[in-house]
């Protein structure tokens, strides 16, 4: 049996309501950042812009809150409600999207699992954590977060075999380290809800860590230093194959 409608408006507007309190308790200068709803009409541009429906769960989300809003000056006047610079509004979505989408250039010999396989063998080249491709400027990526051009959050309707189409995956292109936050950006936003209550209860064993200037740090969801070199489950069986002649 599927979700109605309103089943998902409910549980992300419940997911909403848990971050904004635990936000009050941990962090309430960081609320006025939270932008009011987008217009229905706004995100129907999105989705004819980007050639994509959007989940159900973001468009309910983007209802609620159409992104953040650092400010117009550096740093920001207050800190962040996420661990990013920035949420995308809808338009901020289109603009990160085409610029994402821009940057896609197909690398035969390097777009390859076995090539993906050997990178992450290495320990050095790649992190992988969990069903993801990872193509910058895949075209089959929304960009809906920012952290100073080097971090994203994106849902990503192209996962690798395991994943869920729609899952929200944080990027570091930097560092070449691919994280799956979630399955869904419901789950994201209950998973974010309950790590805020946790690090309002006992911060010491919570994985945020936040400055009551800045906000979270963007680290939320990557993996630890110490797992680099394991394979996804979706990579184990693969021969690896180096992309060097």
């Amino acid at each position: 049996m599927t979700d109605n409608g309103a089943d998902v408006d409910k549980r992300v507007a419940e997911a909403w309501a848990r971050i904004e309190a635990g936000l009050s308790r941990v962090l309430p200068a960081s609320l006025r950042q939270l932008n009011t709803a987008a217009a229905v009409q706004a995100i129907d541009a999105v989705e004819a812009a980007l050639a994509v429906p959007l989940p159900q769960d973001f468009r309910a989300s983007l209802r609620i809150h159409n992104g953040t809003d650092p400010g117009p000056t550096l740093p920001p006047p207050e800190p962040s409600p996420v661990p990013l610079d920035y949420l995308c509004d809808t338009n901020k979505i289109i603009e990160m999207t085409r610029m994402w989408r821009d940057n896609y250039h197909p690398e035969p010999d390097w777009d390859d699992p076995q090539v993906w396989a050997y990178l992450v063998d290495r320990g050095e080249h790649l992190c992988l954590n969990g069903p993801v491709r990872p193509i910058i400027g895949s075209p089959g990526a929304v960009i809906v977060g920012d952290m100073n051009g080097d971090v994203q959050w994106l849902l990503d309707f192209d996962p690798a075999p395991g994943g869920m189409p729609g899952q929200v995956v944080r990027v570091d292109v930097e560092c070449a380290s691919w994280d799956v936050l979630a399955p869904s950006w419901t789950q994201l936003l209950v998973r974010y809800a309950e790590d805020l209550e946790l690090f309002a209860a006992d911060p010491d064993n919570s994985p945020l860590e936040i400055d009551r200037f800045v906000g979270p740090a963007c680290e939320w969801g990557s993996t630890p230093s110490d797992s680099w070199g394991v394979r996804p489950a979706w990579l184990q069986n693969l021969q690896a194959r180096s992309p060097y002649p």
